[in-house]
């Protein structure tokens, strides 16, 4: 199933990659305005103090990088995603940087990054569901040594796009309390029809809960 979804993926990325060349509309967003205030929401819950490493996955052209250094970041950034035509973009734009085309969920990827985030990737409808989303969710958690933060189309709306992948925000909240993480927040609405998680790295929280299961 996750090799559907990869081509599925790459299919709908390098027809926007090629037809919208470096801009916010070349990874689904509108506009830029949308893509950047998602990434104002992320960036509420990363402290960027000195050295701090960021994992951004589903980077596409990279744009958060960005962001991110017009927000005062000084750290470290790092961007994964399975679209070439992205990432060959991206490092047209910015020139050293380190983006890799990495599936977390099939190749071999055990760094460890202070923050883990995700801006978009789960959006579009690839044919995945949630069991693929809640591995990529753990995956991901896996990577963080202190937060993971996502954001994703929250399934309470009042109309249903058949290219969008919505998802419940009480079940995904519920499998990482339960597997993951006690010290979650959860940001529904802010965003329109959209709902952010920011989950923290808990000592020990991940063999407790496995545990008294």
């Amino acid at each position: 199933m996750n090799e559907e979804i990869i081509k599925k993926s790459n299919e709908i990325y390098s027809n926007k990659a090629n037809k919208y060349p470096f801009t916010s509309r070349a990874v689904s967003w509108d506009d830029m305005q949308s893509q950047y205030f998602r990434f104002h929401e992320i960036l509420k819950h990363i402290s960027f103090e000195e050295n701090v490493k960021i994992l951004d996955i589903g980077c596409g052209n990279a744009e958060l990088f960005k962001f991110l250094n017009f927000s005062g970041f000084k750290g470290t950034y790092t961007g994964i995603d399975v679209n070439d035509d992205l990432l060959s973009q991206a490092k047209e734009l910015y020139k050293g940087i380190d983006v890799q085309n990495i599936n977390i969920l099939k190749d071999h990827f055990s760094l460890e990054f202070d923050y883990v985030v995700i801006s978009g990737l789960f959006n579009m409808n690839y044919g995945q569901d949630l069991d693929w989303t809640k591995q990529m969710i753990e995956k991901s958690f896996k990577l963080a040594t202190k937060k993971f933060i996502f954001n994703a189309i929250s399934s309470h709306v009042n109309f249903k796009q058949e290219e969008m992948f919505y998802i419940n925000p009480s079940e995904i909240l519920t499998f990482i309390l339960d597997n993951l993480s006690s010290n979650v927040i959860l940001e529904h609405g802010k965003i329109p029809y959209n709902f952010l998680i920011c989950a923290e790295k808990v000592k020990n929280w991940e063999s407790i809960s496995r545990n008294n299961k």
